[in-house]
């Protein structure tokens, strides 16, 4: 048992080198856009998030000694967002209900191209969707289109995770929405509070060197 224990501990050793060299060379990767934005390139973070009807719990204030009690339903029928937010300080979404498939992104980088001009790069991960052949042939078809795939493994690394992590604790934490009409009501207020306090530029001031 103690050998077993030993070699979980290495291979975990092990990967965890491999995702840091992963994370190293993607920043490094990263502080190169600084010229191509310069250049007027628009750099694009893109991915999907799910929301369902089941309360996020979160810290909440209480009587002392007297644990709050949230109602939460037991339904699985959920929300699916897939957003974008632009080094030029946009932020784009479309919801719906069910899974996002490769048709939905597809109509979602054809919105996204209508609200940006010139050459645009998207960042997003490995997921099949992403990589569908009608997304391929989309992209094969606009010239100025290009897509970026991020380390596999490593969602962290994609600046819209906070945005996501955002709209979870202070937008839908604690919230116990009765039906799909309400979260998505919830969830369009709190896209419009990430425009109003400007999350998304001020996300991408931290990673990117930005032209002033």
């Amino acid at each position: 048992m103690i050998s077993a224990g030993r070699a979980r501990s290495r291979t975990y050793g092990h990967w965890n080198a491999t995702k840091t060299r992963f994370a190293l060379g993607w920043k490094l990767f990263c502080l190169s856009w600084g010229k191509k934005v310069e250049a007027g390139t628009t750099v694009v973070f893109l991915d999907e998030s799910g929301f369902s009807l089941k309360t996020t719990v979160t810290r909440t204030w209480a009587v002392r000694g007297q644990t709050p009690l949230i109602r939460s339903r037991a339904n699985w029928d959920k929300l699916s967002t897939i957003e974008a937010i632009t080094t030029t300080g946009q932020f784009l979404q479309h919801t719906v209900k069910g899974a996002i498939k490769a048709a939905k992104v597809i109509a979602f980088l054809r919105h996204l191209l209508s609200h940006v001009e010139g050459n645009v790069v998207i960042v997003l991960d490995n997921a099949g969707i992403h990589k569908a052949k009608g997304v391929k042939d989309f992209v094969a078809e606009h010239a100025r289109l290009s897509l970026v795939f991020m380390p596999p493994y490593a969602p962290e690394l994609n600046p819209i995770e906070r945005v996501w992590a955002y709209v979870k604790k202070h937008v839908l934490g604690n919230f116990c929405p009765r039906n799909m009409g309400e979260l998505k009501a919830k969830l369009r207020s709190g896209c419009k509070r990430v425009r109003y306090v400007e999350l998304p530029a001020r996300l991408l001031d931290a990673l990117l060197p930005l032209p002033s």
